[in-house]
């Protein structure tokens, strides 16, 4: 059996912007990958934070009392934390082209690296005092904090 169609009505077929029916716009395009980026800020804000909270834990433990062990666990905390903010900066970066503040992500990671590495020594090998220890300290939080924002 065959289907005859009329010429007349296979027009009307044809797009659907003849007969006044809208497509679907791409009206969106970017919100879908804006909001996995937010999702994913988030959660990396979120294990920062958490970092962070072990690094003030580990710090009162060390103004109680300082040793080698807390130390070497405090710059793995910092290491850690530091992988993160790299990471996060990373994907910012490759998100805007640059850094939020248009500052220089690994001269701020270098700067901690070698404020850790210098504590530790100076307090294996010169025995550091403890409020010096404590000093820096407090500037290497404040360092990590000020990479967070």
């Amino acid at each position: 059996m065959k289907i005859d169609r009329e010429r007349d009505k296979i027009n009307s077929f044809g797009t659907l912007g003849k007969r006044g029916v809208q497509g679907v716009k791409k009206s969106t395009a970017s919100s879908f990958e804006q909001e996995l980026a937010q999702q994913r800020d988030a959660e990396s804000q979120y294990r920062m934070q958490e970092i962070l909270k072990e690094i003030d834990r580990l710090n009162d433990k060390l103004n109680r009392s300082l040793n080698v062990n807390d130390l070497m666990l405090y710059k793995k905390l910092v290491k850690q934390f530091l992988r993160e903010a790299t990471t996060r900066a990373y994907a910012v970066k490759q998100e805007r082209g640059r850094n939020r503040r248009g500052r220089s992500l690994l001269i701020s990671i270098a700067t901690i690296d070698s404020e850790i590495e210098k504590l530790i020594e100076d307090f294996v090998r010169e025995r550091k005092e403890p409020v010096d220890v404590l000093i820096t300290l407090d500037k290497i939080r404040g360092m990590l904090v000020d990479l967070m924002i």
